[in-house]
């Protein structure tokens, strides 16, 4: 063996194509995968007027009348038992609330809401005492 032989080098080129297109290809899959993220001074907005302009919005009194099939009426957790069949103090209560609507410078809503057993004759109890009271505006709600 001849140690003084040289072996002729083969010149090692870089293939440069391949790499310039994995590159393009790269930079086109991070353009498009990224998103578009709004900066904060591009969203409009608009401020509100001087707080001296903006007046104040009058939202109603809102009062649940729940009724039980036993006849029994709870008004804001307070019992009216069915033994109680004029209602009376029902209607006081409500007078209460719509005096104090009043005052505050809104109406009073009454929310009616029997049970699916409940006696219509109960129904017109409180529907009576909402007329004692002078409530004008009720409405009912039934649970499916």
């Amino acid at each position: 063996m001849d140690l003084t032989k040289t072996v002729p080098e083969e010149k090692v080129e870089l293939q440069i194509a391949p790499l310039i297109d994995v590159v393009f290809l790269l930079l086109i899959y991070f353009m498009v995968t990224t998103a578009l993220i709004k900066k904060e001074a591009d969203i409009s907005f608009m401020l509100p007027a001087s707080v001296d302009q903006v007046e104040p919005i009058d939202l109603p009194i809102e009062v649940t009348i729940e009724i039980a099939p036993d006849g029994d009426v709870m008004v804001e957790g307070v019992l009216f038992p069915a033994s109680d069949s004029e209602l009376l103090t029902l209607a006081t209560r409500l007078t209460e609330f719509r005096q104090a609507a009043e005052s505050a410078g809104s109406e009073l809503v009454v929310n009616i809401l029997p049970e699916n057993e409940v006696m219509h004759g109960r129904i017109i109890d409180v529907m009576n005492a909402c007329a004692i009271a002078n409530v004008k505006n009720t409405s009912f709600t039934m649970e499916m």
